[in-house]
């Protein structure tokens, strides 16, 4: 059989938005599901001898496979923007090595190494794609760079491949609709231990609103990211919908 030939095109970067969009998929039918099976629940207890009343709150853990399908949706979306760089590179050299989608946070003009990579992984890139991809860079952002979609998609990646899997936690909003707002700073908050705690004489006002909702999010605090569903739509959305169409008029019709 003999080896199948490479069109220049942008089928491959293309084929993986395509899989991505079926793990974003996935990944909102899971995350649904999750909300409406879970029974997170909430027990207040006296502590009698600190004059205190608490409120614990019991949270169900997140499905392992919500995990791994938003790391595989990541995945996904970092290599169709390295091979759509391979496709623009096959446009004038016979098989490009070592190229990828550089993704950076410094400014190539300013910083000598940055420049370097830059350079080395689009080599053979047309120039006005090299052009393109500059504009897409988190650097032009100046401060802000970590706001970009670009940035945090690859950041995110790498946690899930070099680190570990980009699961935060879980985020809750309750609150307590008769509790006195005079009274608010008197209200502790125990996140690690998933506690509120207020003086003994208030707690006729604890009363939890049982509509409570529980949102997953994914990142890592330590690296300092952290991302909901929502975040990780808008970065699909920006990848597939934006950034690849750029450089559309660079291939045969």
């Amino acid at each position: 059989m003999g080896e199948q030939s490479v069109k220049l095109s942008l089928a491959d970067p293309y084929l993986k938005t395509t899989r991505a969009k079926v793990h974003l998929d996935a990944l909102r039918g899971g995350l649904r599901l999750f909300s409406e099976s879970k029974s997170d629940s909430f027990v207040g207890e006296d502590d009698l001898e600190n004059g205190m009343y608490r409120i614990r709150f019991r949270f169900d853990d997140v499905p392992d496979d919500i995990w791994l399908i938003a790391g595989d949706l990541l995945y996904c979306l970092r290599a169709s923007l390295d091979q759509l760089v391979w496709a623009l590179a096959k446009l004038t050299t016979g098989y490009p090595v070592g190229t990828q989608f550089p993704i950076l946070d410094k400014d190539i003009a300013l910083d000598k190494d940055a420049k370097k990579r830059f350079e080395k992984y689009t080599t053979g890139v047309p120039a006005g794609a090299v052009h393109v991809i500059k504009s897409l860079q988190p650097y032009r952002g100046g401060d802000d760079f970590q706001s970009h979609l670009l940035w945090r998609l690859n950041l995110l990646c790498n946690i899930d491949k070099h680190r570990r899997i980009p699961l935060h936690g879980q985020m809750t909003a309750f609150h307590f609709p008769k509790f006195p707002k005079v009274h608010q700073s008197l209200m502790e908050f125990d996140q690690e231990n998933d506690m509120v705690s207020v003086p003994a004489h208030l707690k006729s006002y604890m009363t939890v609103d049982p509509t409570f909702p529980v949102e997953v999010v994914f990142g890592d605090m330590a690296e300092g990211i952290t991302c909901d569903f929502n975040g990780i739509e808008r970065i699909y959305n920006f990848v597939s919908g934006d950034v690849i169409p750029r450089f559309a008029r660079f291939f045969p019709h």
